[in-house]
């Protein structure tokens, strides 16, 4: 998936097109998934539910292409075989739902525990303060020690979840993998080496759900390993990667079962009913609420926060100085046809604002005294969501946007512009969507 959509981003440079960058990802992203796992129809899903996170007819068209030719050009070139070997047939639903619904807990638990291994792990490389070739070395180091000893650990795990689904390892076995493939994940991404959450998150869910099949054994229950296991894989899956469609039509692409695809929904929802709860929507939009970008918010809001306030300074204000007198003041504000003016220092810095109730109060004596020395002020940097959420109940005709750091007035913004502005950023979010 990571160099699905690294591929998509290079394929954006050279290319020149209306197409945005979002949607050569989401090629790119569902290419990878088409052709790894032979499953296009998640793939495409994925690429909108995970990575656009919205329909439209320009992204799904391209999108579906890629997924498509990707999967054409695997079979067409490689040897085409199943990425997953399930011998058995899905059990009865009957029997296997209350397993999940009880398992779903356990799912969960593992899919947090995943994720907070990588956050932590990237916080700790942080703060050693080491450099990167130092970061990359260690976990290179460290996770191959370990691979001698456990192999299984090693690489994308495929063969190695087949043998768990094939019932090759017991409880102990699929513990210790459960554990150091947790660890050691964490260790290489959180270190800064190339690679991505999803293979290893599936790793996880089939040695999660092996688990819980072999403690459902011990209390009686009939063998439901390998149904259990592929539940237990979307699940966990789903909750990393936040797109629970797409992880349920991967297993019902993969297994061709309906029976197992309602197996993998049960436990999708039920143990992301829990993760959305005491994690968040998924590792990658955890990611970005450190960063202070909260997906939550909506599309608009993100987009409100990435517009800046400087396109839309304003030149057109009355400046007066703080020797000026009320009269002087009340002259430029009839001749510009004003009715606040912002006294300025002699370098520009923004002293104080007044209203013309004040100049006609002040007279012959000067402005400063009489105005307010503590206005309202945006920031010049200050994004559009936050400046609508300052002047939520401002009173006036204008409000001041001055330098952070020397307090310089650069312009003004008057609430008609700022709505405006808004409204365009909307229009634009909303045109994307429905495109």
């Amino acid at each position: 998936v990571h160099f699905g959509a690294t591929l998509g981003i290079v394929v954006n440079r050279f290319v020149s097109s209306r197409l945005s960058h979002e949607v050569y990802l989401g090629c790119g992203v569902a290419a990878a998934i088409s052709a790894g796992f032979g499953a296009p129809i998640a793939g495409i899903v994925f690429a909108h539910e995970a990575i656009l996170r919205h329909f439209s007819v320009r992204a799904i068209a391209p999108i579906s292409i890629a997924s498509v030719t990707a999967s054409a050009v695997s079979q067409a070139f490689f040897s085409h075989s199943a990425t997953f070997e399930i011998s058995s047939s899905a059990p009865d639903l009957v029997s296997l739902i209350p397993v999940l619904i009880i398992a779903s807990p356990i799912i969960a638990f593992a899919a947090i525990i995943y994720m907070e291994a990588l956050r932590r792990s990237a916080a700790f490389a942080k703060q050693t303060g080491w450099s990167a070739e130092r970061l990359i070395l260690t976990a290179a180091t460290i996770c191959g020690l370990v691979g001698i000893w456990i192999p299984e650990i090693l690489g994308l795990g495929i063969s190695t979840i087949n043998a768990m689904l094939d019932g090759a390892y017991q409880m102990p076995a699929l513990l210790l993998l459960l554990v150091v493939k947790i660890a050691m994940t964490a260790l290489c991404i959180g270190f800064g080496l190339f690679g991505g959450v999803f293979s290893p998150a599936l790793f996880v869910g089939v040695a999660a759900g092996g688990i819980v099949a072999q403690l459902a054994m011990i209390l009686g229950v009939p063998d439901l390993s390998v149904a259990v296991s592929i539940a237990a894989m979307a699940a966990v899956a789903a909750n990393v990667i936040g797109a629970p469609v797409a992880a349920v039509l991967i297993v019902l692409e993969l297994t061709q079962s309906y029976a197992y695809a309602v197996a993998a929904l049960m436990a999708v929802m039920a143990s992301m009913l829990l993760t959305h709860r005491l994690f968040g929507h998924s590792f990658f939009d955890r990611q970005l609420l450190d960063r202070g970008i909260d997906l939550a918010q909506g599309r608009e809001a993100i987009a409100l926060s990435q517009h800046t306030l400087e396109p839309h300074l304003s030149d057109d204000f009355v400046a007066v100085s703080e020797t000026s007198t009320g009269h002087e003041a009340l002259s430029l504000m009839r001749e510009k046809q004003q009715t606040e003016a912002y006294v300025v220092s002699d370098s520009g810095r923004l002293a104080a604002k007044l209203s013309v109730h004040q100049a006609i109060e002040a007279g012959d004596q000067t402005v400063f005294q009489f105005a307010d020395a503590d206005p309202l002020l945006l920031h010049v940097d200050d994004s559009l969501q936050h400046a609508m959420h300052v002047v939520s109940d401002f009173v006036g005709e204008s409000v001041p946007i001055i330098d952070q750091q020397n307090r310089e007035l650069l312009g003004v913004i008057n609430e008609g512009d700022l709505f405006k502005a808004v409204i365009d950023v909307q229009s634009m979010v909303r045109h994307q969507e429905r495109d």
